[in-house]
């Protein structure tokens, strides 16, 4: 074995200890942990079950393992993120708040076949606004903020940087549609999460990433930094008829934010989100759903296929 060959064998060991699926496409949120060991008697009365982000602990059923993903607030007290990072879990959290607080969210609307979710919650946060993706040039400078792998890197708000390098559509009639492939670094837990231009408009939303272990095997060749957003025309569309009224403005190429600014300006509005516990038997987020839930569950683009990582 020559030493490409070695090495492209390690990282596929290594990829494989995460547990991700094969498939060409995985979705890259519901980083999954354990919910919190019953607390010891104490003296003094226990803080609220919202106090703090739930933490790892013993083996549990799968009903009870915390999914956790990014969402962004689009209008005051909604949140929107991607189906799959609450998908078959019935209780819903977002934060932390500005009190360092999580707090219960509720299921809005379902769109199944681009993998989108809307939530309400008591949260006050800055809207932020979107601009249209067929706005969006090839080679355009993005941010991505979220809360990759929060088991390892803790609870808050990380920031990577990268390019629009393309777009991933079924049909190139439907100029507006599709995903955009971007080379911002993600991981679990970012799905859900902001696509940012660099004048703070959200472009998309963090949704896959490319199965490199499947590629490696099939190309002999190691894929890196390729991962799909939503485009923001198909948030705008799926907002539409939803109680929320999300702010649409041209994108602003001449407006360009450092990373740093950006990231102030921004990372308020942007959450993270909380599944667990079983799936409703009625409502938006029930299987199969009732309530405002529109299209058949997210398959990724094109004929590459995709399977859930949680």
């Amino acid at each position: 074995m020559n030493e490409r060959s070695a090495l492209l064998a390690l990282l596929a060991i290594a990829v494989a200890a995460t547990g991700i699926p094969a498939g060409a496409q995985v979705p890259i949120g519901a980083a999954t942990l354990q919910p919190p060991a019953a607390p010891a008697p104490a003296s003094s009365a226990s803080a609220p079950p919202s106090a703090a982000p739930p933490a790892p602990a013993a083996s549990t059923p799968d009903a009870n393992r915390i999914q956790f993903g990014t969402g962004f607030v689009i209008d005051q007290g909604y949140i929107l993120t991607a189906w799959h990072v609450l998908q078959d879990r019935g209780q819903w959290q977002v934060g932390p708040n500005a009190a360092g607080r999580w707090v219960t969210a509720t299921l809005v609307k379902v769109d199944r076949a681009n993998d989108l979710a809307l939530l309400k919650a008591p949260l006050e946060a800055p809207a932020l606004p979107l601009a249209p993706s067929n706005e969006v040039p090839i080679g355009l400078e993005i941010s991505v903020i979220g809360y990759p792998q929060p088991r390892f890197q803790g609870m808050t708000r990380k920031i990577t940087q990268g390019y629009v390098n393309g777009v991933q559509r079924a049909s190139q009639q439907e100029l507006d549609t599709g995903l955009l492939q971007i080379s911002a670094e993600v991981s679990m837990g970012n799905s859900g999460g902001p696509v940012f231009a660099p004048d703070g408009a959200v472009v998309g939303m963090v949704q896959r990433k490319l199965d490199v272990q499947r590629i490696a095997q099939q190309t002999n060749d190691w894929m890196v930094n390729v991962s799909y957003a939503q485009r923001s025309s198909t948030l705008i569309r799926f907002l539409q008829d939803s109680p929320a009224r999300a702010t649409v403005r041209p994108l602003q190429l001449a407006t360009v934010l450092r990373p740093y600014q950006l990231f102030e300006k921004v990372s308020p509005s942007v959450v993270s989100v909380s599944a667990r516990g079983p799936a409703p038997t009625t409502g938006p987020g029930a299987n199969p759903g009732t309530g405002q839930v529109t299209g058949a569950p997210a398959q990724g683009a094109g004929a590459l296929p995709s399977v859930p990582t949680n």
